[in-house]
């Protein structure tokens, strides 16, 4: 029976078939080219050490490996892979997106610019959720047998890459997925994963949720109205985990959803089946 693998491509997720062998050969597949905001999987021999520019990858007993584009990744990305004195190098060609922007004049000056205590907490917030995002790069590959689906049905309120300009000043690119729905409504995890973080009352992100789907590989759910897991609890894609909610600062209940690959967000839009 040959291998069988997804590689997330800026397209949809392409089912791969490869002749096995009886031993492994150094091999590196990857997708050509790649979009801003991509998630990009590929599979390598599991002996092989494999990088990313100067970054090394960890790689799953699989031979699984993740590499998230950036945003506002303007180059293309070399990967190589060694094993022994053999070794590959591939090119993945980034191509540019058209990101939404928004222009906002005349707001008051406290909504734009946060006080020194309220922007003291927001930092120790998101200094939480990085140190948890960092803390399980190594994970086994949980995700890759069923992929991802959406984890709410309702209105698209926000998409990844968007950005305000507020008062002339931008913002921060919008980092994930927005989707309105009443309060209350359920939540499933959209891949298989391992609870990580569940926090209350964050200035910004209000009830967070955050699920480890491996490999570095994780999901951030916030403005939370319940979290109905626990740190530690392990999730199959479908489970109901929370429900929708309009804490933190938001202007109305729904659901943000973020992706990411360690620290580096990607769009949750393209690692979906389309609907």
């Amino acid at each position: 029976m040959g291998w069988r693998y997804l590689i997330f491509t800026p397209v949809a997720a392409v089912v791969l078939h490869i002749a096995s062998a009886s031993a492994w050969a150094l091999e590196l597949t990857l997708p050509e080219r790649a979009f801003q905001g991509d998630m990009i999987v590929g599979k390598v021999d599991p002996a092989s050490d494999i990088w990313s520019g100067s970054k090394a990858l960890s790689v799953s007993r699989d031979g699984y490996f993740v590499i998230g584009v950036p945003r506002d990744q303007k180059s293309d990305v070399v990967v190589l892979a060694k094993k022994g004195d053999e070794r590959i190098k591939r090119t993945i060609r980034i191509m540019a997106q058209k990101w939404l922007i928004e222009r906002i004049n005349g707001l008051p000056e406290k909504t734009v610019s946060p006080d020194p205590e309220t922007l003291r907490r927001i930092k120790e917030d998101n200094l939480r959720v990085a140190t948890v995002r960092t803390s399980f790069l190594s994970s086994p590959a949980l995700f890759v047998d069923k992929g991802f689906v959406m984890p709410l049905k309702g209105r698209i309120s926000g998409v990844f890459g968007s950005q305000r300009v507020l008062n002339g000043e931008p913002r921060s690119p919008h980092p994930g997925l927005d989707i309105a729905a009443p309060g209350g409504t359920p939540i499933v995890s959209p891949g298989d994963g391992i609870v990580r973080l569940t926090a209350n009352e964050m200035v910004l992100m209000g009830n967070t949720l955050i699920v480890d789907h491996g490999l570095g590989v994780s999901s951030i759910f916030i403005h939370l109205n319940r979290i109905l897991v626990k740190e530690g609890d392990i999730v199959s894609q479908g489970d109901v985990i929370a429900q929708v909610g309009q804490t933190g600062r938001s202007t109305g209940p729904h659901l943000h959803w973020g992706v990411y690959v360690g620290t580096i967000a990607v769009d949750p839009q393209r690692i979906v089946p389309r609907r």
